[in-house]
C-alpha cells in the first residue's frame, strides 16, 4: 500500500495516535531493502516521557514479532502490517529480528527524540561557524539569567549617564502613578521579551535603536499628546461657536446633554469612553424646539467636528497607552546585550534561543550541506504532537523535510512526513505551539513542492467508557458557540465528536459548591471550625469525592486531582495531608521538602554564618529527634542554643556521641561539604530484606505511616474523627467553646488526625496537644497506652497535657489559665531555656523554628532518593561554577522549587497535578475542582500595534492589553478581538484537555456564581456547565449535584507490573584516611630526619585547633577524623600536644581568660602577609606571641618572629612575650 508523501493525523483525545505512529514507522522499516532503515528516520515529540514510550513501543513490537509466540497485542498489529505491507508473517517475524539485531548494536543511529534535542544537535553541529565555544552548555534556567541581566543594568545607574537618567525618570513616572519605586520588576517583564519566540518578528525592528533614540520618540509622543489635545478643544469650539452662530438656544437640544457633551471637551474634562454621537439621531432635540429645522440642518457639520475630535481622542489614548511601555520597551536591546555577556562569560547557551539561532543562521543553508554537518540524511519524518510545535521550531523543519519530499533514495523510495496532532489539545501558545498552524496545514496549506498530501481523522476514543465520551461530545459542540471565530468554532462543532469503543457505561457527576453565606448562617453547621471561605468549600468537596470514590472499590492510585493553578493543587494537597490521605503531587515530590534535604541546607546556612540561629534551631531539632534519647526535644534544643561559642557547641556535640568540625566543613569544596554531612548525619538506613540500601523510597512509605494499612484505614479514621465530633462529652463541649473562640489568640483543631491518633484538639502551630480524660483513661492498660501515645507525639514533637472531665466542667478558668501557660511555653522555649545575650540576632524569630515532623518517608535511610538527587544538583553547581556555600545557597534560594523527584510508577496514592502536566496522560478517576475559572481575564501579555513609522520611525509599538484598545481604532479592535478569540480558545482547549483524562468517571466541580436575579455569570468557566445542564434541560439553581450514568465501578483492577530495577544507593564517602598523599618530593626518600619533620607538621596543624588545655581531647579527635592520624597514632600525638600545653615556660601562653588567634592572617601596608602560629591578646592588648618548628634551631626563625612582632605593634599592640617551640623527639622552648 502506497504511503503518501505528507499525511496529517488529526488525533483527537484517546484515539490512539502512538499506535497509529508506531504502526507507520514499522511499515517503513519492515518494507525497506536494508536492515538499518531506521538510521534515514527522524521522529520528534516534546518529552522525553514520550521519547522513551514511543522507542519502548517500537523496539518492545519488534521484539515480540521476534519470538515463536508473540503475545495476543503483537499477534493482532502483525496481522495489520502484513495486510499493509504484504508481506507474510513469517517474513514479518525474520525482518524484525534482524532489525532489533541491528538496533541493538547501533543504538545510538535510532533517532527518536524531543525537539530541543535536535536542535541541540544541529547548533552543535555549527558551533565553530556561529562563533560559540565547542564546549558550551545549555541551560534551562532562563529566568535566573534574564534578572542577572536586569540586576546588573540597575547596578550600572551612576555610570552611564543617559541610561541613569532613563531609570531615574523610570522611577518617578511609577512613584507619581502610587506605584512601586521598584522598576526591576517591569523591565524584567519586557526583557521577557527577549526570550519569547512569538515576539521576535516584532523585536527585530528595535534591534538598532539606542536609549538616546527613543528618549527622543517618547519626547515626540508626550509632545504630539499636548498638540493633539489642543486640537481636539480647537473642534469643540468650534462645533459650540457653529451653534451660537445660527442662533440655536441650548435647551433646545434634549436635557442640554450636547452642549455639555462638546463643553466638558473645551474644557479637558471628556471622558473618552463616552464617544455618543455618531450617527444623525443621536443628536436628540426637544419636540418644543422652534429652532429644530435650523438644528437639523447643521447636524451633519457637528458630527463631522465631533468625528475629528473622536479620532484626535483615539490617537492621545493611544500614544499615552505606547508611552506606558516605552521605558521599558527602551532597554529591550541593553538587556539583550547583558543576557548575551553574562551567557558568553558563563559559557552557557539558553535553550530559549536554539530556534531563532537555527531560524537566522543555519535555516538558509542548503539541505546536503546541512545533513552532511550532522552525519545523517534523514528520508522519513515522524513530528507528535504537532499543535505544541513553534512556528519557529516549524519552519526551521521545512527546508529538511522538503530535500527529502522532493527526491528517492537509491531504491526509489521517496520521502514521507507524517505529523500527528490536536489542535483542541493546543494549550502552549505562551511558548510558540499555535493551534492555527495545524488548522490551517488541515486545509489548503502545503509548505512543500511535493502536493501529495493526505488528511486522516482519528475519531474513536479508545480511553474512556461511553458516558465520559457522550458527555463530552455534547458539551464541546455546545461549546463552539461560543466562537466568533470561524475556524476556532468550526474546530469544536464539526471536529470534536468522537465515536465510542466497547466499553459502555461511565459515569459524569457535575456538582456545585454552595453558597458561602449558605454555609455561615446553616443553624446546623457544627461550627468546630472558623468561617469557610470558597477554597474550603472545594477542598471539602474534593475530599468527600475521594471518600466516595474509595467505597466504590477504587483505590488511591486510580485517582487523579487536576487544577488550573498551582496554588489550587496546594491548598488541597495541604488539607488531604492533615486527613491522612496519600498523596503524590509535585509539592510531594519535591527535593526541597524532604526532611533529609532541608537538615543539610540549615546546617550550610550555619556554616556561612554561625550566628544564624533559625538554622541552628533547625539542625538542634533534627538531631533531637534522631541522634541522641539522653534529654527531651525541647531541652536538648535549648541547651545547644545557649552555647553562642563554636568550639563550646562541638564540644557539647560530642556529649551526644556526635562529633564534627564545623571549621573543617567550611575549608572543603561545596560537594565535599554536603558529602561529609550526609556521611555524618545521614546514613543509609537498613533496608529491611531487600538489600542494603535499596532505594524503594515511595512504595513502602505509606504503609509504616499508617496510611493504607487495611486498606481504607485513614478513610475509617477519619470517619470515626467526624462521629467523635459530633458527639462530644459535656467536658470537651465546653473546652471546645471557648478554644474555638480564640480566646488564647490560637488557633485549635477538634478531632484531629495525628498519626495513627485521634487528638481531642490541638494547636497545630504551637505544637500543643490537649488531651481530655474519662474515667477509662486512669485503667492500668489504658494508662499504658496514653503514655505511649505521648512518647510518639512527642517524638514527632507535640507536647501534650491532659485535663480530667471534672477538672473542666468545675474549674473551667484554672484550665484555661494553664493552657495558655503551655502555649507561651511553646512558643518561648528557646528564650526561656538559653543564656540571652548581646550576641543574639535581632532579627532571629522564634515563631520560624517550629518542629517539624519526620520527614514523609520515615526513617532517615529512606529518604536517600532525595538526597542522591540533591548531591548531583550540589555536584553539577559545583562543577559548572565553582560554587562555594554562600553562592549555592543564593542558587538554591532561588531555584528550589523547580526540583523533584520523578513520581515512581505503581505508587498507591492519589495524584495531584495541572491540567497542563496531566496532557498526555490517562486516569481511571479524574476529579476536577475549581471549574470556575474567569475565562476572559485580562493576562498580563501585551499587544503590538503597528503604527504610522514615518511619525516615530517605529512600525509597531507595544502596548497592556486592556478593553481600552477597543477605542484606538479599528485596526486596533481587530487586533484586541482576535487576542480575545484566542485566549477563549486556549481556555477551552484547556477545558478539554482537563475533561477527556478520565477513563470511567469524572467529577466537575464547580460553583454557580448566579447574580441576586439569578443570571449565569458571563465569561465564567461554570457557566459552560450551567449552560449544558440548561440544554439538557436539568438545570435548577437549588440543585447542587447532578450524575450521569451509573457511578459503580466497572473496570477490574489493574495489576502494577513493577518493571523498575532496584539499585542500591551508595552513600558512602571515600574515607581519606585511606588515602595517603606525599606533598613533599623529599619524602620518597623516607628518611629519619625527613619522617621527624612531617611528624612535627601533623603536631603543627593539630595544635591549630587548640586554644587552650581543654581543646586537646577535641582537636585528637578532629584530627582523627579529617585522617591527619590514625587510630594508632592517637596515643603518641596526644603525649606530645599534653607536653606542650603542660609545659612549664609555655603556661601562659595556653591559659583560659584570654583571646586566641591561631594561624591569623596580618596584612601590612606594603601588601605583604604574615601569619604567627599563635597570638594570645591579654585584655590590657598585650599580645604573647608563640610559633612552631621543627628539625634544627635556626636563625632565621628568630628573625621570622621579630617580623611578627613587628607588624603587629604597628597594629597598636605590644607584644611582651614571644617563644620558638621546636617540635622532635623532646619539645625545646626558645624564649627570645
Amino acid at each position: 500500500m502506497q504511503r503518501p508523501s505528507f499525511s496529517i493525523y488529526d488525533a483527537s483525545a484517546g484515539s490512539g495516535k502512538t499506535y497509529a505512529l508506531v504502526k507507520e514507522y514499522l511499515k517503513i522499516i519492515l518494507v525497506a531493502k536494508k536492515n538499518d532503515a531506521y538510521r534515514n528516520i527522524l521522529a520528534i515529540t516534546f518529552t522525553n516521557k514520550a521519547v522513551h514510550e514511543m522507542k519502548s513501543r517500537i523496539v518492545g513490537s519488534l521484539s515480540e514479532f521476534a519470538k515463536d509466540e508473540p503475545s495476543s497485542k503483537a499477534q493482532d498489529l502483525m496481522q495489520d502490517l502484513s495486510v499493509d505491507t504484504e508481506l507474510s508473517i513469517i517474513e514479518i517475524k525474520t525482518k524484525s529480528q534482524q532489525i532489533i539485531k541491528h538496533i541493538i548494536h547501533n543504538y545510538a543511529a535510532f533517532d527518536i527524540s524531543t525537539i530541543d534535542k535536535f536542535t541541540h544537535k544541529v547548533i552543535r553541529a555549527f558551533a565553530h561557524d556561529l562563533n560559540l565555544p565547542m564546549t558550551f552548555e545549555v541551560t534551562l534556567d532562563t529566568e535566573n539569567l534574564l534578572i542577572e541581566a536586569v540586576d546588573a543594568i540597575i547596578a550600572q545607574a551612576g555610570e552611564d549617564e543617559t541610561l541613569t537618567k532613563l531609570l531615574i525618570d523610570f522611577t518617578m513616572e511609577k512613584t507619581d502613578d502610587d506605584k512601586s519605586w521598584d522598576i526591576s520588576r517591569e523591565i524584567l517583564e519586557t526583557g521577557r521579551l527577549v526570550l519569547n519566540e512569538n515576539n521576535r518578528n516584532e523585536i527585530t525592528h528595535f534591534q538598532d535603536k539606542s536609549i538616546a533614540e527613543f528618549v527622543e520618540i517618547k519626547n515626540k509622543l508626550a509632545e504630539a499628546c499636548k498638540v493633539l489635545e489642543k486640537e481636539s478643544v480647537v473642534f469643540a469650539e468650534e462645533a459650540l461657536s457653529l451653534i451660537e452662530k445660527n442662533g440655536i438656544d441650548t435647551k433646545s437640544f434634549s436635557a442640554g446633554h450636547f452642549p455639555k457633551h462638546l463643553s466638558s471637551i473645551q474644557e479637558g474634562k471628556f471622558n473618552p469612553k463616552n464617544k455618543t454621537y455618531h450617527e444623525f439621531d443621536d443628536i436628540k432635540i426637544n419636540k418644543t424646539a422652534k429652532d429644530r429645522a435650523i438644528i437639523e440642518n447643521i447636524i451633519p457639520d457637528l458630527l463631522q467636528f465631533l468625528d475629528k475630535v473622536y479620532k484626535t481622542f483615539e490617537k492621545i489614548n493611544f500614544y499615552k497607552a505606547f508611552l506606558k511601555n516605552i521605558t521599558p520597551l527602551s532597554l529591550l536591546n541593553t538587556v539583550s546585550n547583558e543576557l548575551a555577556k553574562i551567557q558568553e562569560e558563563q559559557n552557557v547557551l539558553s535553550i530559549s534561543e536554539f530556534n531563532a539561532i537555527i531560524h537566522r543562521e543555519i535555516q538558509n543553508q542548503p539541505a546536503p550541506f546541512i545533513y552532511e554537518r550532522l552525519g545523517e540524511r534523514y528520508r522519513h519524518f515522524f513530528i507528535d504532537e504537532f499543535q505544541d510545535t513553534s512556528e519557529m521550531q516549524w519552519q526551521n523543519l521545512i527546508p529538511l523535510i522538503d530535500n527529502a519530499l522532493s527526491g528517492q533514495d537509491d531504491f526509489g523510495v521517496k520521502g514521507t512526513l507524517m505529523i500527528v496532532g490536536d489542535p483542541k489539545q493546543s494549550i502552549y501558545r505562551w511558548r510558540g505551539g499555535k493551534a492555527e498552524q495545524f488548522i490551517e496545514l488541515s486545509k489548503d496549506q502545503n509548505p512543500f513542492n511535493n502536493p501529495d498530501k493526505k488528511l486522516e481523522h482519528l475519531d474513536k476514543n479508545y480511553r474512556s467508557y461511553s458516558q465520559i465520551i457522550e458527555f463530552n461530545n455534547d458539551l464541546f459542540k455546545l461549546l463552539s458557540n461560543e466562537f466568533e471565530h470561524l475556524d476556532y468554532k468550526d474546530l469544536y462543532e464539526n471536529h470534536s465528536y468522537q465515536k465510542t469503543n466497547n466499553k459502555t457505561g461511565g459515569y459524569v457527576n457535575i456538582s456545585f459548591i454552595p453558597k458561602v453565606e449558605e454555609i455561615d448562617n446553616n443553624p446546623e453547621a457544627s461550627g468546630d471550625e472558623e468561617a469557610l471561605d470558597k477554597t474550603d468549600l472545594y477542598v471539602l468537596a474534593t475530599l468527600n469525592t475521594i471518600q466516595k470514590v474509595l467505597q466504590q472499590g477504587f483505590e488511591y492510585k486510580d485517582i487523579v486531582i487536576l487544577t488550573r493553578k498551582r496554588d489550587q493543587g496546594i491548598a488541597i494537597a495541604n488539607y488531604l495531608t492533615e486527613q491522612g490521605i496519600p498523596l503524590l503531587s509535585s509539592e510531594t515530590l519535591m527535593i526541597q521538602n524532604a526532611t533529609e534535604v532541608r537538615l543539610i541546607i540549615h546546617l550550610l546556612k550555619y556554616l556561612k554564618n554561625s550566628s544564624d540561629l533559625e538554622s541552628k534551631a533547625h539542625f538542634l531539632q533534627y538531631l533531637a529527634q534522631n541522634s541522641q534519647d539522653k534529654l527531651p526535644i525541647h531541652d536538648f534544643i535549648a541547651q545547644g542554643m545557649a552555647l553562642f561559642k563554636e568550639t563550646d557547641f562541638e564540644n557539647w556535640l560530642m556529649s551526644f556521641d556526635v562529633s564534627l568540625s564545623f571549621q573543617n566543613i567550611r575549608k572543603k569544596s561545596l560537594y565535599e561539604a554536603v558529602e561529609t554531612i550526609i556521611a555524618k548525619f545521614l546514613p543509609p538506613a537498613p533496608s529491611e530484606g531487600r538489600g542494603d540500601g535499596v532505594v524503594n523510597y515511595v512504595n513502602d512509605s505509606f504503609d509504616k505511616l499508617g496510611y493504607m494499612t487495611g486498606g481504607n484505614y485513614s478513610h475509617l479514621l477519619i470517619e470515626k474523627a467526624k462521629k467523635m465530633r459530633k458527639n462530644p462529652t459535656n467536658a470537651e463541649k465546653i473546652l471546645w467553646l471557648e478554644l474555638k473562640s480564640q480566646s488564647l489568640d490560637s488557633k485549635f483543631r477538634q478531632q484531629h488526625l495525628i498519626d495513627d491518633f485521634i487528638i481531642d484538639f490541638v494547636c497545630l502551630s504551637k505544637k500543643l496537644v490537649i488531651e481530655v480524660d474519662g474515667d477509662y483513661h486512669f485503667t492500668e492498660e489504658q494508662v499504658e497506652l496514653d503514655n505511649d501515645r505521648t512518647i510518639t507525639l512527642n517524638k514527632l514533637g507535640y507536647k501534650v497535657i491532659r485535663f480530667k472531665n471534672e477538672e473542666i466542667i468545675g474549674s473551667i478558668s484554672i484550665v484555661l489559665e494553664k493552657i495558655k501557660n503551655e502555649l507561651i511555653s511553646q512558643e518561648n522555649f528557646f528564650i526561656e531555656n538559653s543564656t540571652v545575650s548581646d550576641k543574639t540576632e535581632e532579627n532571629f524569630s522564634i515563631d520560624k523554628v517550629t518542629v517539624q515532623s519526620p520527614s514523609p518517608l520515615g526513617r532517615v535511610g529512606e529518604g536517600n532518593a532525595y538526597v542522591q538527587y540533591f548531591l548531583d544538583i550540589v555536584l553539577e553547581r559545583d562543577i559548572r561554577n565553582q560554587a562555594g556555600i554562600s553562592d549555592f545557597l543564593n542558587y538554591w534560594d532561588k531555584n528550589a522549587d523547580k526540583f523533584s523527584i520523578p513520581s515512581p510508577e505503581g505508587t498507591n496514592a492519589v495524584r495531584i497535578m495541572t491540567i497542563h502536566k496531566s496532557k498526555g496522560l490517562e486516569f481511571p478517576v479524574v476529579i476536577f475542582p475549581f471549574a470556575e475559572e474567569d475565562y476572559n481575564r485580562k493576562p498580563k501579555d501585551k499587544l503590538w500595534l503597528n503604527t504610522e513609522e514615518q511619525d516615530f520611525g517605529l512600525p509597531k509599538v507595544l502596548i497592556d492589553n486592556s478593553s481600552a484598545v477597543e477605542g484606538f481604532g479599528e485596526e486596533a479592535a481587530e487586533v484586541y478581538n482576535q487576542k480575545k478569540q484566542e485566549e477563549l480558545l486556549d481556555n477551552i482547549n484547556v477545558l478539554y484537555v482537563a475533561l477527556t483524562r478520565a477513563e470511567e468517571q469524572l467529577y466537575v466541580i464547580s460553583n454557580m456564581n448566579l447574580s441576586s436575579k439569578g443570571e449565569v455569570p458571563k465569561n465564567n468557566m461554570c457557566a459552560f456547565f450551567i449552560n449544558y445542564l440548561g440544554n439538557k434541560g436539568e438545570f435548577d439553581e437549588n440543585k447542587l449535584k447532578y450524575e450521569f450514568g451509573s457511578s459503580t465501578k466497572l473496570s477490574s483492577a489493574k495489576q502494577h507490573i513493577d518493571t523498575s530495577k532496584k539499585i542500591p544507593l551508595v552513600l558512602e564517602i571515600l574515607n581519606p584516611k585511606n588515602i595517603k598523599i606525599a606533598q613533599r618530593e623529599a619524602l620518597m626518600w623516607g628518611t629519619l630526619q625527613q619522617e621527624a619533620i612531617e611528624y612535627g607538621n601533623v603536631i603543627h596543624e593539630i595544635l591549630s585547633f587548640v586554644k587552650t588545655k581543654n581543646d586537646v581531647d577535641l582537636a585528637i579527635t578532629k584530627s582523627i577524623e579529617n585522617g591527619l592520624i590514625t587510630l594508632n597514632q592517637k596515643e603518641l600525638v596526644y603525649k606530645t600536644i599534653q607536653e606542650i600545653v603542660d609545659h612549664l615556660e609555655l603556661s601562659t601562653y595556653f591559659a583560659e581568660g584570654n583571646e586566641i588567634l591561631n594561624e591569623q592572617t596580618i596584612i601590612q601596608k606594603e601588601g605583604k602577609t604574615v601569619k604567627p602560629d599563635r597570638m594570645v591578646l591579654t585584655k590590657n592588648k598585650e599580645v604573647l606571641l608563640l610559633d612552631y618548628k621543627t628539625g634544627t634551631h635556626n636563625v632565621k626563625y628568630q628573625q621570622q618572629l621579630e617580623n611578627y612582632q613587628d607588624a603587629i605593634e604597628k597594629m597598636g599592640y605590644k607584644v611582651v612575650k614571644k617563644a620558638l617551640v621546636y617540635i622532635g623527639k623532646e619539645i625545646d622552648v626558645v624564649n627570645l
